[in-house]
């Protein structure tokens, strides 16, 4: 992606100038949901604004193409034609791709496949030395993951329903939003962790000192 005031060009994986007046500069990586449905969102953030963006065929939201599905469905990687070669997971392998800075201080770059959560909605995970909480659901795509931590004590989570987890507390966590419910931690709130959905060669190839989870 490009800038307006200087086409200075950006990666929109890492956030790093690559090329012209501000190259090497780095925007601010924000925490959020990389996918989730529409509904889903207004039921747990009801004051939401929304952005419209117009193209040629009306807005986005009306767009009922896939404009990249060929892509999507074929084997290749990227429009330059590269051959990736981190052979530890398929090009095209989907995958939660997570960056953490670690107590210690160095970041820490680990990929989850999205095969893990065929089974299970939720992954209690140690990145580094930081306790994680991986969710994602495989009907509607969405993605959170935070630090399952609250009052400095390490919690472990099972997948209850839909996007609700419970502790071994005992207390019921919405998984959107990050909030406790019920319980012991009532109202609490997870420090949310940055992540993005992704093909496994994109991932790889910015990060190659990234771990797997499960490897």
């Amino acid at each position: 992606m490009y800038d307006h005031q200087t086409r200075s060009l950006w990666s929109h994986i890492t956030g790093e100038a690559l090329q012209g007046p501000l190259k090497g500069k780095q925007l601010t990586l924000l925490s959020s949901v990389p996918q989730i449905a529409w509904k889903t969102w207004q039921q747990n953030y009801p004051d939401t604004q929304v952005l419209s963006v117009p193209t040629a065929g009306g807005t986005l939201e009306g767009l009922s193409r896939d404009t990249y599905a060929d892509y999507h469905a074929s084997q290749r990687t990227g429009v330059s034609g590269t051959e990736y070669t981190d052979n530890r997971l398929p090009n095209k392998s989907l995958v939660i791709g997570v960056q953490l800075q670690a107590k210690a201080g160095n970041t820490q770059f680990r990929a989850y496949p999205i095969t893990h959560f065929t089974e299970t909605a939720v992954i209690n995970d140690t990145l580094g030395d930081v306790p994680l909480l991986i969710f994602h659901d495989k009907m509607s795509f969405a993605t959170t993951v935070f630090k399952r931590v609250a009052e400095d004590r390490s919690l472990t989570f099972k997948h209850e329903t839909d996007y609700f987890a419970r502790d071994n507390s005992g207390t019921e966590w919405n998984l959107i939003t990050g909030e406790a419910t019920s319980g012991k931690y009532n109202r609490t709130r997870l420090e949310r962790v940055p992540a993005v959905n992704i093909y496994w060669f994109a991932w790889a190839r910015y990060y190659p000192q990234t771990t797997i989870y499960g490897q």
